[in-house]
C-alpha cells in the first residue's frame, strides 16, 4: 500500500459549480501519496450526492456529511480524520497546479512541522489574474533561526501587508500531529479570520518552518462578492487581538514584531469587513491617511474589498466627496455600481487627493507609480501613515489586559 503523505482537505458548503474542476486538480496530482477529505458541511442533497459519487470514482476519496458549523468547523474535522503525514486545504471553489504535492515532497521529507507555498494566483471571473507575494527563497528554518530568518518575513513591517509567510491555510501544509495540536488550542469565540488565527499559532509553537517559492494555488475572486459585511466585526476582532496577543505574549519570541503583526491584520480586516467604525474613530482625517482631511475631494484607486468597503463608509459618514473610482482593469466598471474614471483620466478631473485603498504594498507601490507615469501629481497621491495601525489606538480604552507596554 502506498504510504499516504498529504491529507488533502476539500471544505464544502454548496459549491458545486466549481467543485468537479477543485477536485480534478487533487487527483491529478503527479505525486500519488495522498488521500483526500472531502467535508460536507451540511451542503444541499444534490451536493452532498456529488461528494459520494466523486468517492465511487476514485478510492483515495472519502466523505464526511456533518451539519453545518463554518469553515473552520470543515477544516476541523478534516484535520481529525487525516491519516497522512501532513494536512493541506484547498477550499471547494479554488484549484491547485499538478505539482502541488510534488513540490512540498522535499521539505516533507525534512520533517518541516510548516511549509509555506507563498506564491498564489488570484483569478477574477472576468479572466484577469494576480500574482501574489512574489517570494524567491527556498529553505527550512529551525526555531533558533526563527528570529532573524522566519518573523521578520512574516511580519515585514515596512511593507505593511505583505509577507512571505502568507497568513492563509490554504497555502501551507501541516504536520498532521502538529495541526491536531493546534485546533485543540482553538477558541470557539474566534469567528474571524480564523486562517490568521491557525497559522499565528502554529508559528508559535512549530519547530521548524520550510518556504518553497512554487506558485501553486488558485484563490478564486468574484469582485461581485467583495463588498459584505460582518456584524460586530470590531467586537470579534478586540477578542482576537486579546487572545493573541496573550498567545504572543507567552512565547519565546521577540514580541514588539509579533505585535505589530496583529495590529497590521487587525487594521487589513477592519478596513475589509468594518471599516466604517475605524473611520469614525479617526478624528478630522481619512484613517490611515492623515493628509486628507474631512471635505476633501477623493479619488478611490482599488476597486477591490478595501476600496469598496471605504467607499459605503464614506457615504454612510458624508464628510469626504468621493467624485468616483478608478482601477487599472477597465472591467471591473462593469461589475462596480459606482462611478468609474479610466486611470489615465484622472490628471483632468478635479480632486484634492487619490487614495490608493490596496492594501498590498507591492501592488500599492506599482499603482503609485503608474499613477505618475499618467500624468497624476505625486503630492496628490495620499500618503499612508503605517504608524497609525496600532490596536491600543483604534480599540483606546477597550483593551488594558493585554496591552504591548505591559
Amino acid at each position: 500500500m502506498k504510504k499516504i503523505t498529504f491529507s488533502v482537505i476539500v471544505p464544502i458548503y454548496n459549491e458545486e459549480t466549481y467543485l468537479d474542476k477543485c477536485i480534478h486538480s487533487i487527483c491529478s496530482q503527479s505525486y500519488g501519496g495522498l488521500e483526500i477529505i472531502l467535508v460536507d458541511d451540511g451542503s444541499g442533497i444534490s451536493c452532498a450526492k456529488k461528494c459520494d459519487e466523486y468517492a465511487l470514482k476514485d478510492k483515495r476519496i472519502r466523505v464526511i456529511h456533518k451539519q453545518n458549523g463554518g469553515l473552520l468547523s470543515a477544516r476541523k474535522k478534516g484535520i481529525e480524520a487525516a491519516t497522512g503525514e501532513y494536512v493541506l486545504f484547498v477550499d471547494a471553489d479554488d484549484w491547485i497546479e499538478t505539482e502541488l504535492c510534488q513540490n512540498l515532497l522535499e521539505m516533507a521529507e525534512n520533517k518541516a512541522d510548516m511549509i509555506a507555498v507563498s506564491n498564489y494566483y488570484r483569478n477574477y471571473s472576468d479572466g484577469e489574474f494576480l500574482e501574489v507575494f512574489h517570494n524567491s527563497r527556498k529553505g527550512i528554518w529551525r526555531r533558533e533561526e526563527f528570529e532573524t530568518e522566519v518573523i521578520p518575513y512574516f511580519v515585514k513591517t515596512d511593507d505593511f501587508y505583505d509577507t512571505e509567510f502568507p497568513i492563509t491555510m490554504c497555502f501551507y501544509s501541516f504536520k498532521t500531529e502538529k495541526a491536531k495540536e493546534t485546533i485543540q488550542k482553538w477558541d470557539e469565540r474566534i469567528r474571524l479570520s480564523e486562517d490568521y488565527v491557525f497559522v499565528m499559532l502554529s508559528i508559535l509553537h512549530a519547530d521548524s518552518i520550510a518556504l518553497i517559492p512554487y506558485r501553486a494555488y488558485h484563490y478564486r475572486c468574484n469582485r461581485k462578492s467583495m463588498c459584505y459585511y460582518i456584524e460586530n466585526a470590531k467586537e470579534g476582532w478586540k477578542y482576537i487581538y486579546t487572545f493573541l496577543n496573550k498567545e504572543i505574549k507567552e512565547s519565546s519570541f521577540h514580541h514588539k514584531l509579533l505585535y505589530k503583526k496583529n495590529d497590521f491584520i487587525l487594521f487589513h480586516s477592519l478596513m475589509s469587513t468594518d471599516y466604517a467604525s475605524v473611520l469614525k474613530a479617526s478624528n478630522d482625517f481619512l484613517f490611515p491617511f492623515p493628509d486628507v482631511k474631512k471635505g476633501s475631494r477623493i479619488i478611490i484607486y482599488g476597486a477591490g474589498t478595501t476600496g469598496m468597503k471605504m467607499y459605503q463608509a464614506i457615504q454612510e459618514q458624508n464628510e469626504y466627496t468621493v467624485i468616483g473610482f478608478s482601477d487599472r482593469n477597465l472591467n471591473v466598471s462593469e461589475e462596480c455600481d459606482v462611478p468609474f474614471i479610466n486611470p489615465k483620466d484622472i490628471r483632468i478631473v478635479d480632486y484634492d487627493y487619490v487614495v490608493i485603498a490596496i492594501s498590498y504594498a507591492h501592488v500599492r507601490k506599482e499603482a503609485g507609480i503608474e499613477l505618475v507615469a499618467l500624468g497624476v501629481e505625486e503630492k496628490k497621491i495620499a500618503k499612508l501613515d503605517s504608524t497609525l495601525l496600532d490596536g491600543r489606538r483604534i480599540f483606546k480604552d477597550m483593551l488594558t489586559e493585554y496591552n504591548q507596554g505591559s
